[in-house]
């Protein structure tokens, strides 16, 4: 396969061979950059390396399409249908799902102390994409998990991380691989802080975040200030958004006004119907982007506290896969506050790899 980082995964295993301190701090930042992307051709990630985004969405109605595996793609040789279901387009504004959002964001306020730890439990499915064979044959799938991760609140201390390993799925219209049943059991790894260095302007830690404008208009600008990669200001600004929402805590103020700055990006759009990884029904606010695939912030239908996120087809021609199909999706579970991180170690018995 041809991404780095599922070498680098490899390299963790107990049967593998030791490997350089750098790869190991590499190793780990993939791990925690799976759930936060950060650019328009990287909106979401697994520790493998996975590409996605979007082109504009039609309004169209709920439509069922069934899609018949390869039969031989995995190690039981049976076909699987996949099912999916175009999205249906409906009349309230994203502002105003956005500004529901933003209200019901004072409901819940954590205030962790500079040493304490975000501590956030979600499922995710990703699509990894790969080589196979002597051919260089391209592979897809959907890898699943459920993560655990424990981040310093002022991104001064070191983390945790524990990845299970959940059943994988067919990336809708390919056969699966038999590499997609690689990955077995549970995983556990210390986040060293060390690392390079990332401009302050994309930090995720809860002291950046509770820093940020907590005004609409500042937010907005907080969104298109510097350079965050991508052929697209506004879809790297919605990326922007998703990465401060991911796997980290923002406070009330500043995610209110986060929300509210969403509803300005040029084509952000709301899904009447949406399901997140855990299978928790909601609505969904997004935006596609460049690859043929719709990124959408999922909430609850009477709450209106985020969900999660998930990644729709809307190009076939250049997501390759089919339109409704999905292809990415993720559920927050908890976030909560912790006093300590677990101290994982590497295999060679040390809890950090910064030297």
């Amino acid at each position: 396969m041809n991404h780095d980082e599922i070498q680098l995964m490899a390299d963790i295993r107990p049967d593998a061979p030791p490997y350089e301190q750098e790869a190991k701090t590499a190793a780990r930042r993939g791990l925690v950059a799976a759930a936060r992307p950060t650019t328009v051709r990287a909106i979401w990630r697994r520790p493998y390396s996975m590409v996605l985004a979007g082109a504009l969405a039609v309004a169209v109605g709920a439509t069922a399409v069934t899609l018949a595996q390869a039969p031989g793609a995995g190690p039981s040789g049976k076909a699987e249908e996949v099912v999916v279901t175009m999205p249906k387009i409906v009349n309230m504004s994203a502002s105003e799902v956005l500004d529901r959002a933003a209200k019901a964001a004072s409901r819940t306020d954590l205030t962790p102390r500079d040493d304490q730890f975000i501590k956030v439990e979600s499922q995710t499915m990703y699509g990894s994409f790969g080589e196979t064979g002597e051919t260089s044959e391209q592979t897809r799938y959907l890898y699943r998990t459920k993560r655990v991760i424990w981040q310093s609140a002022d991104g001064t201390r070191d983390g945790a991380l524990t990845i299970e390993y959940l059943k994988p799925k067919a990336y809708p219209g390919w056969p699966i691989p038999e590499q997609a049943y690689e990955d077995t059991g549970t995983a556990e790894l210390p986040l060293p802080t060390c690392g390079t260095k990332i401009p302050d302007y994309r930090r995720t830690d809860y002291a950046s975040l509770k820093n940020l404008p907590s005004d609409a208009d500042g937010m907005r600008a907080h969104l298109y200030t510097g350079d965050r990669g991508g052929s697209s200001k506004d879809g790297a600004a919605f990326t922007a958004a998703g990465d401060m929402l991911r796997e980290t805590y923002m406070p009330p103020a500043q995610r209110a006004a986060l929300f509210k700055a969403v509803g300005t990006i040029p084509g952000v759009g709301v899904i009447e119907t949406a399901e997140d990884a855990a299978g928790r029904k909601g609505i969904g606010v997004g935006r596609a982007g460049l690859d043929g695939v719709r990124q959408d912030l999922i909430f609850d239908p009477k709450s209106y506290e985020l969900l999660g996120e998930r990644g729709i087809v809307v190009d076939e021609s250049v997501a390759k896969s089919p339109v409704g199909s999905l292809v990415a999706s993720t559920a927050q579970l908890s976030v909560t506050v912790a006093d300590e991180a677990p101290a994982f170690k590497d295999k060679d018995g040390t809890t950090s790899s910064c030297g």
